[in-house]
């Protein structure tokens, strides 16, 4: 294939896929998903012999920034899962404490 033609074919399944993203509306497993189809995307685009240095170059800098929105995505995901449950056994012993003054 060709390079322009393979730039072109990337260029769609990009758009697609960034349709995607915005249909997901900030659901981080339909977002995670997304992101690692792109990096799928990017590692096959990545084979093709027939990519210039400069085409490769642009690609593996999307597959990087991909990566990096990935990790980003996961680690809030654990944090915010965190604070929740770290939040409730604050409460919680909150509670205990009011419930221990009380009596």
């Amino acid at each position: 294939m060709n390079t322009t033609s393979l730039i072109d074919r990337l260029k769609v399944e990009d758009e697609k896929l960034n349709v995607e993203l915005e249909e997901s509306h900030g659901d981080c497993e339909k977002m995670k998903a997304v992101f690692e189809k792109r990096i799928d995307l990017y590692k096959q685009t990545l084979k093709e012999e027939s990519l210039t240095e400069l085409d490769r170059l642009r690609l593996e800098n999307k597959k990087e920034w991909t990566l990096n929105h990935l990790l980003n995505l996961i680690i809030e995901k654990e944090l915010r899962d965190k604070i929740t449950s770290l939040t409730k056994r604050v409460y919680k012993l909150e509670k205990a404490v009011e419930l221990g003054e009380g009596a």
